[in-house]
Order: structure tokens, then sequence, then C-alpha cells
């Protein structure tokens, strides 16, 4: 995915506007909201966005909205390849890694998450203000953090598609929390070649099982870097890697940065 921050603020004074968006906005609209109506490039209503929300909206929308004394609202600027509106669906589409997304416009914050997302704007702000490439680095990679929310929002509408034996193979892969065994062998009780579920993997879940099972290792080697004081060595075994080198090779290729890099921006 190819993101790069244009800018990143949180906004708290009351304000009437109109703008057409010059590039994606990506925010969270906590409270002061008197309206905001966002319009499609064809003129046609997208949202009525509301508080107490995530929002995404692609180049060249029109944007009506207006703010009292109460506003706060954070917004992320930047430049997303592979997001445009589908007028069809009337959704967002994202197309990563050879699959097409549909995504909504808006998605509403449950409490019990709001604090959370509020203190990765906050973190995404921070980041983005320093000029050290790691640091800008680790601001995109929240960004996509917050990107995840809307997919998952849009997966949750699929489940009821997704057959039985994928749902037991991504429960397996889930389950694997200290990845000992290999996909092949989570596939092996599985009633279908180890052919037929890679490909309905891909179709169901727009990834592969590896990349899938790459994404939940990273998180949580991300998780040990961010809240112990493992040792590297630790972080790798617990990630089921068998020597620490391995745990570099795996942060070059998925972050461009060392374990000791990743440790400190996640710790800001």
């Amino acid at each position: 995915m190819n993101l790069s921050i244009t800018h990143a603020e949180v906004y708290t004074k009351a304000e009437k506007y109109s703008q057409t968006t010059p590039c994606v906005f990506l925010g969270m609209i906590l409270s002061g909201l008197e309206y905001m109506n966002v319009y499609a490039p064809d003129g046609t209503l997208a949202a009525d966005i509301e508080e107490q929300s995530l929002i995404l909206i692609p180049e060249d929308f029109h944007l009506d909205f207006q703010f009292g004394e109460l506003r706060k609202n954070y917004m992320i600027l930047l430049r997303l390849d592979g997001l445009q509106w589908n007028e069809q669906s009337r959704t967002i589409e994202l197309e990563y890694e050879g699959g097409k997304f549909h995504l909504p416009v808006m998605i509403p914050v449950s409490p019990v998450r709001k604090e959370q997302i509020q203190e990765t704007f906050h973190r995404i702000i921070h980041l983005n203000k320093s000029a050290l490439p790691a640091e800008t680095k680790a601001a995109e990679m929240l960004v996509s953090s917050l990107l995840a929310e809307f997919l998952e929002h849009s997966a949750s509408d699929r489940k009821q598609e997704i057959p039985e034996t994928l749902i037991k193979l991504k429960s397996a892969i889930d389950s694997d929390t200290d990845f000992q065994k290999t996909l092949t062998e989570l596939m092996d009780d599985l009633p279908m070649t180890e052919i037929h579920l890679r490909r309905l993997f891909q179709k169901y879940y727009h990834t592969n099982p590896a990349n899938y099972r790459a994404r939940l290792r990273l998180a949580k080697i991300q998780k040990l870097l961010t809240e112990t004081d493992l040792s590297f060595k630790e972080v790798a075994d617990s990630a089921g890697m068998n020597h620490v080198t391995h745990l570099y090779l795996f942060l070059k290729k998925h972050c461009n940065m060392t374990p000791a890099e990743l440790r400190k921006n996640l710790r800001m």
C-alpha cells in the first residue's frame, strides 16, 4: 500500500466551511458537530456524518460542514494509491494486493475503542511532525491501523458468505499464537487440498494465508516490543523464529526498521 501523510491535526475551533478534498481525508469526529455532508464527485450525497465516528473520504469529494464551540475532531490528509469511489456500489473501493475492498465513508466508534483510536491519532500527529524518516514511517504504519478499522467493519458484513472450512482454517491460524506449526500442518486436517484452500482464502479474505499469518506475527512482535522489555532473542522466540537474525530480516522486510528502531518509535 503506497501511503504518505500530507498533514495531520486536531481541530477545536468553531467553523463553518465548504471545500473539495485535495487528497484523501481520514478523520475522527468526536464532538461539536452541527452538520457535515459529504458529496461524491457526481454531486450525490455520499454520507451524512455523525459524531463518534471515523470517516474516510476520497479525493475530489465535496464537504459542507459546521462545528460549534465544543468542537473536537482529528483529520489526516494523505496520499493513498488505489482508493476510489465506486458509483455503482456507493462505497469506497480500495485495491490492495490484488483484491478489491468495499469500504463505507463512515463507521461508528464504540465507547470501548474510542480512547485507543484517539490515542492513535495523537501519536500520528506527533510522529508526523518529526523530520526523522523512521518516525514518519511509524506514523504511516499507524494510519494503516486506522484503515484496518474500515476493513474490519466491512469484513463483518461478509462473514455469513464464507465457507465453514475456510473459517476453520482462519481459526486454526489465529489460534497458533506461538507460531509453532507450519501452514501445511494447519491445513492437513481440513477436507480440501492445500491449493484449493489458498485460493479460497485469497478470494474471501483478499490475502493469502502466508501474508495473513505474517501480519499476525508482526502484530505480536509490535505488542512485545511495545509492552515488554524482552530481549530481541526472546521476542524472536515468542514469535516462532529460530534465530534472532530472522527477526531482523522480518522487520526489515515489513517495516524497513530494526527491532530497536521499531521499539523506540512505538513507545513514543
